[in-house]
Parts: C-alpha cells; structure tokens; sequence
C-alpha cells in the first residue's frame, strides 16, 4: 500500500513541476498568455522567505546534534584514556 501511495505521490508531483510555459509565437496574444503564465507560476512557486526558515531550523538543529556527539566523543575519548591508564598501571 505504501509503495502504490509513494508512486502515486511521485506521479503526481512530477506532472505538477513539470508544467512550463511556452511561448507559441508573436503575436501580442500569445506573449500575453505567456506572461500570465510566467506570473502564475512565480505565484506558485513557494516563497523563498518560507525555504530560508525552514532552512534556519535544520540548521540549527543540525548544529544541537553535532554538538551533542561531539559531548559524547569526548565523553569517550574520557573513558578510553581512563581504560588505558589502568592497564598501563597493571603492566608496570
């Protein structure tokens, strides 16, 4: 069900992005029906102010996580350097 949902969706979206305008000659009809179009797809198109802050918000947490694993990379460089000061205390 899944796969027929994600082709669907696929199909879709492809014949959504697909559209384009075209102009079909020189007559002042024709380009007038090309600048609505032009206009009409710009208006579709989303706002770039939305992609910047989606944009800010991966960032950001992106930036929580690598820090994060960089708590727990040294966290475990920590704990490796504590395992080795032990066993160079057994050998010596």
């Amino acid at each position: 069900m899944k796969i027929i949902f994600i082709s669907f969706f696929i199909l879709i979206s492809s014949q959504i992005s697909a559209h384009e305008c075209i102009l079909q000659g020189t007559s002042a009809k024709e380009i007038t029906i090309y600048n609505a179009c032009k206009a009409d797809l710009k208006k579709r198109a989303p706002s770039t102010d939305l992609n910047n802050s989606l944009l800010k918000v991966k960032i950001k947490e992106l930036k929580s996580e690598n820090k994060n694993l960089k708590n727990q990379l040294l966290d475990l460089k920590i704990r490796l350097n504590s395992i080795l000061q032990r066993v160079d205390s057994y050998l010596n």
